[in-house]
């Protein structure tokens, strides 16, 4: 039977730290309990089942992601049928790095499950709740509203959220603050992992009221990106980067377009 280290080995080699990657490993068990308030999201699968995270780092976009924009460019021959046929880029580009991965992977274990950020049920519910994966698997703290609240002080107040819209908890990594993403959860029945033990995550941000500004920061003007930098992060996102998840998703392609107009065909 294969063993966790070389799926991950793999893993590590195709989703790279210089390509903007990294994949943190953790037990189905793990994530089902934190869940467990709202057992709606639990996995069915066995306890010691391994999972790997993924996450994309600020390298992501202004490396690979920028080599893929070329790539594609070259290959339909303009930046503007690019424009034209690919309307979500990022997705389109993670599906494009995942599909190399999974074959691989096929080669050495044919029973996975890969489950995305974007990965809904016929109900519109996530099929996972990728921040809870990453408190679980030690890669960054998640801070949920119910645990800052405070005695006799209503918050978050009321009211200040869009129509159907819920305040929600945010992630902060230690080296990336807010400037990362989680990105796929791989799942793998057949291999199970009953000893491994997670790593705790780290809080860089200890004081409630700190948190409670980034929460607010996030849920009411995460169009600005200034969420990202609590906790003073040592790396962060490219100002092209910013603008670009800043802007409708109608609006991104033009926020690349120098990179294209600027010469990047000759990028390596």
């Amino acid at each position: 039977m294969i063993n966790a280290e070389t799926i991950k080995k793999l893993v590590d080699d195709q989703l790279s730290s210089r390509d903007g990657f990294e994949s943190h490993m953790f037990r189905i068990g793990a994530y089902n309990q934190a869940v467990e308030e709202n057992g709606v999201f639990a996995l069915p699968y066995e306890d010691s089942t391994m999972a790997l995270l993924i996450l994309s780092t600020p390298d992501m976009f202004d490396v690979a992601f920028r080599k893929w924009v070329v790539q594609k460019t070259i290959e339909y021959g303009s930046f503007d049928d690019v424009c034209e046929i690919i309307s979500s880029p990022i997705q389109n580009f993670l599906e494009d790095r995942l599909e190399v991965l999974i074959e691989k992977l096929r080669n050495i274990e044919v029973n996975f499950e890969v489950l995305h950020d974007y990965s809904m049920t016929p109900q519109r519910r996530p099929k996972i709740l990728m921040q809870t994966c990453g408190h679980v698997a030690g890669a960054a703290f998640y801070y949920q509203p119910r645990h800052f609240q405070e005695d006799g002080i209503s918050w978050p107040v009321k009211g200040r959220m869009g129509p159907n819209l819920k305040f929600i908890g945010l992630s902060l990594h230690p080296v990336y603050g807010g400037h990362f993403a989680f990105r796929s959860v791989l799942i793998f029945p057949n291999v199970r992992i009953p000893e491994f033990c997670e790593s705790v995550p780290r809080p860089i941000l200890t004081e409630p009221e700190d948190v409670r500004a980034a929460l607010e920061k996030f849920n009411y003007n995460w169009k600005d990106s200034g969420f990202r930098d609590f906790g003073n992060p040592s790396r962060r996102y490219s100002t092209t980067q910013m603008e670009f998840f800043g802007r409708p998703v109608a609006e991104r392609w033009e926020v690349l377009r120098p990179w294209i107009d600027g010469g990047a065909k000759n990028i390596d």
